[in-house]
């Protein structure tokens, strides 16, 4: 019997190659056409959720294979979507919902209105502008200096019968002029660059309508704080192209409140600048509609597919290939405690045993993990095969007898 390590070592040795057998397999390659022939049509859940085999192969893409009879709870991930920080999946403590939702989101956008003025008990109140505010943590940098790029259309409904739009893109060729450091764009980058693009777009558009901020927030539970974009909508005047009061025509006054209920911010998809784009969320899930995804989600599924099958025989190398996948992304010791295989990997290579699920539990395994290990180490692709083979070489002398972790040890030093 091959140890762990081998078996991993000999499947990321040429992962494109394991990957392109994987997609030969008839019956996979039979699965992957009927996905990409079909996901084009699929225009609502409805739809979705009522072709059998387009939705058990989009949850396998998403490692939510074992989720496949639950329609009701998938119909609820993808009608709230992801957009708000209160809807199901996000409340869910799982990325993988979060991904799926953002992935198959069928309206492909999102909308908030405005409020209008009220009665209370101590007068009249203000009415209340229409406010979006995304759900992605823009405390740390993006990086646009290659293919990554946003593009979405802003619009604000400013009266009952009026609407204002204008095409938003962030892209390396955007950005250019006004960041110093394309591999490290931050929030205050973005939102610079969205504002700035508003107001290009001039007075019968977006100008002094709509404005981008980012918010920040505190979970209470971590103590750790998030920056969210937000776009709300603002109070306009213009006297016209007379520049004096009253007028008509070019000359006209013009006057929109901030709030009430005629006053409304949309975000939708749009289609990215040109070819060879990669589109990137900064939290509204301005990315490109499934059909226009169906790539990754068919890479997706490959790799799933064969994580799930190296597992069959030996759960260690599905580990660990699901490790090498995703610990990038995990920048704290919660994110690693709210992932099974994450934890099941860190708690092996530190011998931390189960501390239970209560809050005082959590945050002190999340302590350990956090003062133990370099989490940030995670994005470096050498420590991380460093850290992976640790894991193979302790899963093996713990799980597998036959093998010699020893010689995995020597042979890779």
């Amino acid at each position: 019997m091959l140890s762990t390590f081998t078996n991993y070592a000999l499947i990321t040795k040429d992962l494109p190659a394991a990957l392109a057998r994987k997609a030969a397999s008839p019956v996979i390659a039979r699965e992957t056409a009927y996905f990409e022939a079909r996901i084009g049509a699929v225009k609502s859940i409805d739809d979705f959720l009522g072709d059998r085999r387009l939705y058990a192969y989009a949850m396998k893409a998403f490692g939510l294979e074992e989720m496949t009879y639950a329609k009701a709870f998938m119909r609820k991930v993808l009608t709230e979507g992801a957009d708000s920080a209160t809807s199901f999946a996000n409340r869910l403590a799982d990325d993988r919902y979060v991904a799926f939702a953002r992935a198959f989101d069928f309206a492909v956008g999102a909308t908030a209105s405005g409020q209008a003025a009220k009665v209370t008990t101590s007068g009249l109140s203000a009415p209340q502008p229409a406010q979006l505010k995304g759900t992605l943590d823009l405390s740390g940098p993006l990086d646009f200096s290659g293919a990554n790029a946003v593009s979405f259309r802003l619009s604000s409904q400013v009266d009952a019968t009026t609407t204002k739009s204008a095409t938003i893109v962030l892209s390396k060729q955007t950005l250019a002029a006004a960041v110093p450091d394309l591999k490290r764009v931050t929030g205050d980058d973005i939102v610079a660059a969205i504002n700035a693009q508003i107001e290009a777009s001039g007075d019968a558009q977006l100008t002094g309508k709509v404005r981008a901020a980012l918010v920040t927030e505190t979970d209470l539970l971590t103590n750790t704080s998030k920056r969210i974009l937000t776009f709300e909508t603002t109070a306009y005047t213009s006297l016209g192209a007379d520049g004096a009061p009253g007028g008509t025509g070019a000359g006209a006054d013009a006057y929109y409140d901030a709030g009430g209920a005629n006053r409304t911010v949309t975000i939708q998809n749009a289609p990215l600048p040109d070819a060879g784009r990669t589109a990137l969320n900064i939290g509204f899930g301005t990315s490109l509609p499934p059909d226009a995804r169906a790539k990754s989600v068919t890479e997706a599924y490959l790799r799933q597919t064969l994580e799930s099958d190296a597992g069959s025989e030996d759960t260690g190398v599905r580990l660990a290939l699901y490790f090498a996948r995703m610990a990038g992304g995990a920048t704290t010791g919660y994110a690693i405690l709210g992932d099974s295989a994450l934890s099941q990997v860190v708690k092996t290579v530190l011998g931390l045993p189960d501390g239970g699920t209560s809050s005082d539990a959590l945050v002190r395994q999340a302590a350990i993990i956090e003062r133990k290990v370099d989490l940030a180490s995670f994005k470096d692709p050498q420590k991380l095969d460093a850290f992976i083979k640790r894991f193979t070489a302790i899963w093996d002398a713990k799980t597998n007898t036959a093998s010699d972790p020893i010689l995995a040890l020597f042979g890779n030093a």
